[in-house]
């Protein structure tokens, strides 16, 4: 009655991209110091401190994160209090909460967003390593 025959099972298949290594923060999680990754990074829990990402940067809904940051593209659905600047895209869900200057190529904010801060559209792929320092510049 509930056994299934072999052929009866189908195999899942996935795209498995060579560049797909994510960091992950996860939600009970809390970091305070410096996180430096050439990859991907996910962070939906707290912290506190700099982040600088060459790769992609998603901070999921229910992070919060008190850091000046910088990362090839970002998406942010959560809070960030911290300066950001991004090589190339940076997305505001809907959910997010940014506190903080914005520095980046592109720029994509979504009805129900909180911005408080300035934003800065450059023209060229910005280098997102340079001044991911907590202190703000004056």
């Amino acid at each position: 009655m509930f056994s299934k025959k072999e052929n009866d099972i189908k195999p899942v298949i996935r795209n498995i991209s060579t560049n797909t290594n994510i960091t992950y923060i996860a939600e009970d999680c809390e970091l305070k110091g410096s996180l430096v990754s050439s990859g991907n990074i996910r962070i939906d829990g707290k912290l506190e401190g700099t982040v600088e990402v060459g790769g992609d940067l998603i901070i999921g809904q229910s992070a919060s994160v008190k850091a000046n940051i910088s990362a090839a593209t970002a998406t942010i659905t959560g809070v960030v209090c911290g300066n950001i600047k991004v090589g190339d895209l940076l997305e505001l869900s809907p959910t997010s909460r940014l506190y903080g200057d914005i520095t980046a190529k592109q720029l994509k904010i979504d009805q129900g967003a909180i911005f408080v801060g300035t934003s800065s559209i450059v023209s060229d792929s910005i280098d997102h390593r340079d001044d991911a320092s907590p202190e703000k510049k004056s």
